[in-house]
């Protein structure tokens, strides 16, 4: 459905000024947290006959910002006639500058995706470009299963997505200072595999330190870092209810009140309480965090796979990563829809189609190998991550972690097409107060009842859902909540 009315589009825009808010307010995520203008690049003196070409792209993974200028570099040498103008956006900035962008008309050639705008409300406010002509069918068929899954890259059978990474991140994962293991008198046998075995871990450090290090640190400033965290360890108890939104897709409901995640809340508050987890955690953000555990001011944190690679290179014998610890030591997932979190747009009124269809070949065949070599991410093209030896042996183990917890969920938007409808109506009117939000109040003490905090959420996420399932069939569409229970799926195995 695209508009073809000013008013549809101020609606819609008005949508995600609402969706902009909620987006805020959750401090999504992620891992971008720091700005880089960058343009590089060879020059070349301009021809007669050539006409040059500036294309502008903008992206929000400062993860990758070194081997996307190298792969510009090399397009500018080879098509010196085109300039690529690339800057990394913080990730806390992006969705107002989109929004800034769309309102204003003025979207650069090229955007990354966000969750918070997703596919189906870009083309609905008819900005995004399709990219059916980008690749082959045959080339297409070369990446991960489920990445041209519909909602996410596709929208109505048409392409509108090419993806940077594979389709499978991020997971969370442990980290550990080796030197301040040792210097505990622990050694990576003793690095914890259970929640028990966090809490004893925490207690000895503490003692065999005499309090001058911790167990943990996390930098939950970000708050949906900690509740990302939180929500993977808890499949190994609801394993129904999926990390990525916690909803439960056996039953159709959100189940932010899932015992998975209360018990998860539980561990943390008790690790605060009994003052085991590094006491600046609450005020600092998650790149701090880290920094304190690379320093050796703790010994463990968590942070997700991406994380490895931005570790100093010059100490990577000092560091390790493990998976998550769970309640028993039982299996955890990551989930993923076949969505690709780094991905790329083109707008639907650039003047230089033909150059940014280049550019975004030249990535397939150039970025996805550097990435994979320095370990910031496997490529979605599962030939080169097989291909390429990654020359980091701590981004090495975390990614193949990664790809073992890794797990594919079942897809709403696959079975009906008209959830995208539902997708638009809900935008923005999702409860503002997240789980990072119960979280912080739970640790600070302002939160005494923890369940009930979470049922309350649960409850309004789905009336929003039924509310915006009810205004779809209304304008003519056939959606129940039944379409959203997958019955037939069972946790811990990829669903067909």
């Amino acid at each position: 459905m695209k508009p073809n009315t000013q008013s549809i589009k101020l609606l819609l825009l008005s949508s995600l000024a609402m969706l902009l808010l909620a987006a805020c307010s959750s401090n999504q995520s992620t891992t971008n947290s720091h700005a880089a203008n960058n343009t590089q690049g060879a020059t070349s003196s301009p021809t007669a006959e050539v006409k040059q070409v500036e294309l502008e792209v903008w992206g929000r993974w400062e993860e990758m910002l070194g081997q996307m200028e190298e792969t510009i570099a090399e397009f500018q040498q080879q098509h010196p006639h085109i300039k690529v103008k690339y800057t990394n956006v913080p990730g806390s900035q992006y969705v107002a500058q989109i929004q800034a962008a769309i309102s204003g008309n003025t979207l650069p050639d090229i955007i990354g995706y966000h969750q918070s705008i997703p596919t189906s409300l870009l083309v609905n406010l008819d900005v995004l470009h399709p990219l059916d002509d980008v690749l082959t069918a045959e080339q297409k068929a070369e990446y991960y299963e489920g990445t041209w899954s519909e909602g996410y890259t596709l929208i109505d059978g048409q392409t509108y997505a090419i993806p940077v990474f594979n389709p499978k991140r991020p997971a969370m994962m442990l980290y550990y200072n080796k030197e301040a293991l040792h210097a505990a008198g622990l050694t990576e046998d003793d690095i914890p595999a259970t929640w028990d075995e966090l809490y004893s871990f925490s207690k000895q450090v503490q003692q065999n330190t005499d309090g001058k290090l911790y167990g943990l640190v996390i930098g939950v400033k970000e708050l949906s870092f900690l509740s990302g965290a939180i929500s993977q360890m808890a499949t190994a108890i609801t394993p129904d209810v999926s990390p990525t939104d916690l909803f439960n897709y056996r039953t159709g409901q959100y189940e932010y009140h899932a015992q998975g995640i209360v018990q998860g809340l539980e561990l943390f508050k008790k690790l605060q309480d009994e003052k085991l987890l590094h006491p600046s955690s609450l005020v600092m953000s998650f790149r701090e965090g880290t920094a304190l555990m690379e320093e050796g001011q703790a010994v463990l944190t968590i942070d997700g796979s991406f994380y490895a690679s931005q570790l100093n290179a010059d100490k990577l014998d000092s560091f390790g990563v493990a998976p998550l610890p769970t309640k028993d030591g039982k299996p955890q997932y990551a989930a993923f829809q076949g969505e690709s979190r780094v991905a790329f747009y083109v707008s639907k009124h650039t003047e230089h189609y033909e150059e940014t269809k280049l550019f975004l070949q030249f990535i397939k065949e150039h970025l996805y190998p550097k990435l994979v070599a320095d370990g910031v991410e496997y490529s979605p093209l599962p030939a080169v991550n097989e291909a390429t030896t990654i020359n980091h042996p701590v981004a090495a183990e975390a990614l193949r972690i990664q790809d073992e917890v890794s797990l594919l969920i079942p897809r709403p938007f696959e079975r009906n097409a008209d959830s995208l409808k539902v997708v638009l109506e809900t935008s923005g009117k999702l409860p503002k107060t997240t789980l990072g939000n119960i979280a912080e109040g739970y640790l600070t003490g302002q939160i005494k009842d923890v369940e009930a905090a979470l049922l309350e959420l649960s409850q309004q996420a789905n009336q929003v859902l039924e509310e915006g399932i009810a205004k779809v069939n209304a304008a003519g569409g056939s959606i129940t909540l039944d379409d959203y229970a997958f019955a037939d799926w069972v946790p811990y195995q990829p669903y067909q």
